[in-house]
């Protein structure tokens, strides 16, 4: 895959002395994208992926080049926590790659989830 980097070139700084809040702002290089293709709202689909389907899925984000990939909502059903399970405990995921999950801020759901197997006191 070709990189993109020479694709994206920096917002033309706009001077605006008179508005100081309003000071230019242009990021260094190509912006970040975040695939979030297996996020929870798989379930919605006719036919949802099962864990199996999933990996095959997240293996091919990796070799499209994707750095971030959001992997889904491990609270909402058995087969989304068993998939970002198994992307760890397989140890799936590049050193290059970072994964993301949704979670609702509760405690029973944050709190339970923490002692599983792949944890050293779990």
């Amino acid at each position: 895959m070709k990189s993109p980097v020479g694709k994206y070139r920096p917002f033309p700084t706009i001077h605006l002395p008179d508005r100081p809040v309003a000071q230019p702002y242009a990021p260094e290089g190509s912006p970040v994208v975040a695939c979030v293709d297996l996020r929870d709202g798989n379930q919605a689909l006719a036919q949802p992926m099962n864990v199996s389907q999933k990996l095959e899925m997240f293996d091919a984000l990796v070799r499209c080049g994707f750095k971030e990939i959001e992997v889904g909502f491990p609270a909402a059903s058995n087969t989304e926590f068993e998939f970002v399970r198994r992307l760890i405990e397989d140890k799936r995921i590049p050193d290059d790659v970072t994964i993301q999950v949704l979670v609702q801020a509760r405690e029973d759901l944050i709190e339970p989830r923490c002692r599983h197997s792949w944890e050293p006191n779990g």
